[in-house]
């Protein structure tokens, strides 16, 4: 064994030697040739090839990302032989004929043209680089990102003085003002009363003002008409759940599965509710952020920030997914995107695969973010309410429940066949994936320190 491993080192040596000087021997690609491979080739490799097979993992012992890579090859032998279409593997496999690469799906005619022609040109490629050169990875953040107006800090700003001005009436409408006169502009006329009252209901409600509602308050004839129609609204029930569909549109809520196997979510509600009456409540939005991102962490005994923890399961689910660990991939990227575009106001799902090529956002940013939501776990045995809350809720439940009997009763008789056939399919099925599935239904949300976790 001892001869035979040093005769395979001499021999890896000689092989190595050989491919060196045909390299050298080899005439420098032409620009033309250049061009091509980086307009046709290079990309392709990037996006079908790159992910398995690179510095850092190389299925079957291959490397694409760079000339010498491929040419030595993999456990099968060399990728791309110098203008030998038949024993080049490479095209073997995007053709199917032997592997089948990239798994995920064939590679298009055109796709497959282009390797192919890449191929009996030479093979060409920019002296010393690798695939990955082409990725804006590695990107640095230079002092003109970082000054960008939506990154600074807040600041207090003093409201500018205008020569002359009658129409402001709080220091914003002179920040408004200014910026009309600088377009050399004019402020539009003042609204008529009936015009006010619908703009605040539909704003601050979502509904225009019944016939009493406007008659109220085209009859308040004091000085403070408008502004205690606004306090009115801001105190009113509607106006926490017209500001909360907003924030629901954000954040992906449903009350149901959604993608591919659509289930309803039973307890979805208790998100829903917790962000209508935090809209009402007036609550702080730093306190909102932290209770939505980690409120089983910040104040555990509090069930109200246990519940907003649900904002960690709205995303998308399928109870029977048979690929648990793909999922879990999904439901993960999806957490971090959603959270980005919620909390950040910034589109990260890019930096998923390479830093953005234009906004000062990172590839290991991406996953720095999603590393912070990796602990999540899902729970529905929660303490989600008081004592005392408990017992109003099924107070009202039982009230409901006895308005509702004789509806509920015919739906019932309609649909039990139906539903029952249903469940008992539904049942057979999570049977069968018990085994391999280990994600429970989202119906709330928390996170696990390394405490908890351990």
């Amino acid at each position: 064994m001892k001869f035979s491993v040093a005769c395979l080192g001499v021999l890896g040596l000689c092989l190595a030697a050989r491919m060196g000087m045909a390299d050298d021997s080899v005439q420098a690609p032409t620009a033309d040739q250049l061009k091509y491979f980086e307009t046709h080739v290079r990309p392709l490799l990037i996006e079908k090839c790159s992910k398995c097979h690179n510095d850092k993992k190389q299925n079957g012992e291959l490397r694409v990302d760079s000339r010498e890579g491929l040419l030595l090859g993999g456990e099968s032998g060399p990728a791309v032989v110098v203008g030998n279409l038949a024993e080049s593997l490479l095209l073997d496999a995007v053709n199917y004929r032997s592997f089948e690469m990239p798994p995920e799906g064939k590679l298009s005619d055109e796709q497959i043209g282009h390797l192919t022609k890449w191929i009996e040109m030479g093979a060409p490629w920019p002296a010393g680089e690798t695939v990955a050169a082409a990725l804006p990875s590695g990107r640095v953040l230079t002092d003109e990102d970082r000054a960008y107006w939506a990154f600074q800090p807040v600041q207090r700003v003093e409201p500018p003085t205008i020569a002359g001005d009658q129409w402001s009436r709080t220091a914003v409408d002179r920040f408004i003002l200014a910026k009309i006169r600088e377009a050399q502009l004019e402020p539009a006329p003042e609204a008529d009363r009936v015009t006010v009252a619908r703009r605040l209901y539909l704003d601050l409600t979502g509904l225009p003002p019944t016939p009493q509602q406007m008659d109220a308050f085209l009859s308040d004839s004091s000085e403070r008409a408008y502004e205690n129609l606004v306090d009115q609204l801001l105190a009113s029930p509607s106006y926490g759940e017209n500001m909360a569909r907003f924030w629901l549109d954000l954040v992906r809520y449903a009350e149901s599965d959604g993608y591919k196997q659509d289930t309803f979510r039973p307890t979805a509600w208790r998100y829903r509710d917790y962000v209508v009456q935090s809209f009402n409540a007036d609550k702080p939005y730093d306190r909102f952020v932290m209770e939505q991102l980690a409120g089983d962490e910040i104040d555990p005994s509090n069930s109200e920030a246990v519940v907003a923890t649900g904002y960690l399961r709205n995303g998308i689910y399928e109870y029977n997914q048979r690929d648990a660990f793909g999922q879990w991939k999904t439901i993960l990227e999806d957490m971090t995107e959603t959270t980005s575009d919620a909390f950040l106001g910034l589109g990260l799902g890019c930096a998923k695969c390479h830093d953005h090529k234009f906004d000062p956002l990172l590839h290991k940013d991406y996953y720095r973010l999603q590393a912070f939501l990796c602990n999540v776990s899902f729970e529905d045995e929660r303490p989600l309410t008081s004592p005392e809350k408990r017992a109003e809720y099924q107070a009202k439940l039982a009230k409901w429940e006895e308005a509702t009997k004789a509806i509920r009763d015919r739906i019932d008789a309609l649909e039990a066949p139906k539903l029952k056939e249903l469940e008992r399919r539904r049942s057979l099925r999570s049977r069968k994936i018990s085994r391999r599935s280990t994600i429970s239904p989202p119906l709330s949300g928390r996170r696990m320190s390394s405490r908890s976790r351990i």
